[in-house]
Protein backbone atom coordinates (compact mmCIF):
# COMPACT_ATOMS: atom_id res chain seq x y z
CA UNK A 1 0.00 0.00 0.00
CA UNK A 2 2.96 2.44 0.89
CA UNK A 3 4.27 1.86 -2.33
CA UNK A 4 0.75 3.04 -4.15
CA UNK A 5 0.96 6.44 -2.11
CA UNK A 6 4.54 6.88 -3.35
CA UNK A 7 3.86 7.22 -6.48
CA UNK A 8 0.92 8.68 -6.10
CA UNK A 9 2.66 11.46 -4.22
CA UNK A 10 5.35 11.17 -7.06
CA UNK A 11 2.56 12.19 -9.97
CA UNK A 12 1.28 15.09 -7.93
CA UNK A 13 4.90 16.51 -7.69
CA UNK A 14 5.46 16.28 -11.28
CA UNK A 15 1.59 17.69 -12.57
CA UNK A 16 2.48 20.62 -10.20
CA UNK A 17 6.17 20.72 -11.46
CA UNK A 18 4.79 20.63 -15.07
CA UNK A 19 2.53 23.87 -14.23
CA UNK A 20 6.16 25.66 -12.64
CA UNK A 21 8.26 24.43 -16.24
CA UNK A 22 5.62 26.26 -18.24
CA UNK A 23 5.71 29.81 -16.67
CA UNK A 24 7.57 32.38 -17.83
CA UNK A 25 10.22 33.16 -15.36
CA UNK A 26 13.13 31.78 -16.14
CA UNK A 27 13.91 30.54 -11.85
CA UNK A 28 10.28 28.79 -11.91
CA UNK A 29 11.31 26.66 -15.29
CA UNK A 30 14.51 25.53 -13.45
CA UNK A 31 13.15 25.09 -10.40
CA UNK A 32 10.14 22.88 -12.71
CA UNK A 33 12.52 20.87 -14.22
CA UNK A 34 14.81 19.73 -10.97
CA UNK A 35 10.99 18.96 -9.34
CA UNK A 36 10.72 16.71 -12.49
CA UNK A 37 13.81 15.09 -12.55
CA UNK A 38 13.92 14.41 -8.62
CA UNK A 39 10.44 12.84 -8.97
CA UNK A 40 11.78 10.74 -11.84
CA UNK A 41 14.84 9.63 -9.82
CA UNK A 42 12.22 8.71 -6.51
CA UNK A 43 9.99 6.97 -9.66
CA UNK A 44 13.04 4.21 -10.59
CA UNK A 45 13.95 3.78 -6.71
CA UNK A 46 10.32 3.03 -6.19
CA UNK A 47 10.04 0.65 -8.69
CA UNK A 48 13.18 -1.35 -7.70
CA UNK A 49 12.32 -1.50 -4.43
CA UNK A 50 9.01 -2.94 -6.32
CA UNK A 51 10.66 -5.15 -8.17
CA UNK A 52 12.21 -6.74 -4.99
CA UNK A 53 8.98 -7.23 -3.16
CA UNK A 54 7.81 -8.91 -5.74
CA UNK A 55 10.99 -10.70 -6.04
CA UNK A 56 11.28 -12.22 -2.36
CA UNK A 57 7.37 -13.29 -2.98
CA UNK A 58 7.53 -15.27 -5.24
Amino acid sequence: MIHILKIIAIIIAVTYSLKLVNSQSDLLVFGGLAIVGTAIYFFVIELKEIFTFLKSKL
